[in-house]
């Protein structure tokens, strides 16, 4: 399962990419979303910021689990410890909110579980 995952995101064999984002950059879409660059989980992986209502959209770059809030899985990730240093990209966000692919919705001390996550032992 690994090598179909690896060879699908890190080697696809077309083009799947149409346009590239620039981290930091702002899209029009709802009010405003911020992309910031969360490689790790793949290489080109983003989130978005929803400034309007203060939620994160992290994609893959959190999971939530039995209701927690966790770092990316290691058995999708490609790079986990570049994942882990992506979560650093959260901090100067005001987060209310997450969205997470594996996991859905979860509100409440969302920043300070995010700075618990980015301590390095």
């Amino acid at each position: 399962m690994r090598i179909q995952f690896e060879n699908i995101f890190v080697r696809p064999s077309k083009p799947n990419v149409t346009r590239l984002l620039a981290d930091g950059e702002t899209l029009p879409i709802g009010g405003g979303l911020t992309v910031i660059h969360t490689p790790g989980h793949t290489p080109g992986h983003i989130s978005l910021y929803h400034q309007a209502s203060k939620t994160l959209i992290a994609g893959d770059a959190l999971v939530i689990q039995n209701g927690e809030l966790q770092g990316s899985s290691p058995y999708s990730t490609v790079n986990m410890e570049q994942a882990l240093r992506s979560l650093e990209k959260f901090k100067p966000f005001d987060i209310e909110a997450v969205i997470c692919y594996h996991g859905g919705l979860l509100r409440g001390n969302i920043n300070k579980r995010i700075a618990d996550l980015t301590v390095q032992p």
